[in-house]
């Protein structure tokens, strides 16, 4: 796509299952969106604790996973992990020319609608970009965590019930 379409998309998105193959795109859409929000320059100390859990965590075939492609390409995806008694929405990330498009939504509807195949509530750890989507999800915002210094966490609820 050319730099003033690069929002654009063709229209035919479709979900599918994320594969070992899909990690180092999937990793990097996190990072692009994390430098998006300005954390790698802000908070480098919570930037390079997640670059660091992303080489040393599972891929994809461990976890719920599924990628939004339009014409074959990932465009956005999201992470469920199973946890004791709840799901854990772990990531959810777009390109970043994407966001404000709609793909939140999509993403947040076909999030939860999986994960309330086997759950009742859903725990979101957000980026503090990303409180204001949450919330407006409907997600209950139970405290803020901080993970690194000035680096605050929104610890949410959601009931899939």
């Amino acid at each position: 796509m050319s730099g003033g379409d690069k929002a654009a998309t063709s229209g035919k998105l479709v979900f599918r299952r994320g594969e070992a193959e899909d990690r180092e795109v999937l990793d990097e859409m996190t990072l692009a969106g994390i430098r998006h929000w300005g954390h790698d320059v802000h908070h480098q100390e919570a930037y390079q604790g997640l670059v660091q859990m992303l080489s040393s965590q599972d891929g994809p075939e461990s976890h719920t996973v599924f990628v939004l492609e339009d014409d074959a390409e990932v465009v956005a995806f999201y992470e469920l992990q199973d946890r004791e008694g709840h799901v854990e929405l772990v990531r959810m990330f777009m390109r970043p020319d994407l966001i404000g498009h709609g793909f939140g939504r999509k993403l947040w509807n076909h999030a939860v609608n999986v994960a309330a195949e086997n759950h009742n509530r859903m725990l979101i750890m957000s980026d503090p970009s990303a409180i204001g989507f949450y919330t407006a999800m409907g997600a209950t915002l139970e405290r803020q965590e901080e993970v690194a210094p000035g680096f605050l966490l929104g610890v949410f609820w959601y009931n899939l019930t």
